[in-house]
């Protein structure tokens, strides 16, 4: 794919299955960085903006994030690509250290919730498998009933 080709929002909205108000809507928010423009005013998006966007649509539809959780985890993405960056330039080691260490926190925060939102959607699919379980029940009662009437009709005539 090349990496240097410049994207207008239709191309993009249309790849992506999104409106083109939603790519404007996540620059609003700054979830994406301001997109450059051609001198007539129209976006022109990169991949790199593409790819953001791409894993913002994943973390809303695969783990159901509001926009305020998908911006605190860039957030956090944002600050680990700025400290691994800061240790390939060859700090001091007790910089390094520091900068994994606030990065293991970082992660650790994010899979804490990403476990929650998972502890929170098995207790709500119990939910919902126990009324499915209580409705099928009744169900399965209502048909025999109605199958005994319908016995009783045949038998009277």
């Amino acid at each position: 794919m090349d990496r240097d080709k410049a994207w207008t929002v239709e191309a993009v909205a249309e790849r992506l299955g999104v409106t083109p108000r939603t790519l404007h809507y996540y620059e609003e928010k700054g979830l994406i960085p301001e997109v450059p423009r051609t001198p007539g005013g129209h976006r022109v998006y990169d991949e790199d903006t593409i790819e953001r966007i791409e894993h913002i649509l994943r973390l809303k539809e695969a783990l159901g994030y509001s926009l305020q959780e998908i911006r605190s985890i860039l957030s956090t993405e944002d600050q680990l690509k700025a400290y691994r960056a800061r240790i390939a330039e060859g700090r001091e080691p007790e910089h390094n250290v520091q900068m994994l260490s606030e990065s293991v926190r970082l992660l650790e925060d994010v899979v804490r919730h990403i476990d929650e939102k998972m502890l929170r959607l098995a207790a709500m699919r119990e939910h919902y498998m126990d009324r499915l379980a209580r409705i099928r029940a009744r169900l399965e009662r209502e048909e025999e009933a109605t199958r005994a009437v319908g016995f009783r009709d045949q038998e009277d005539e």
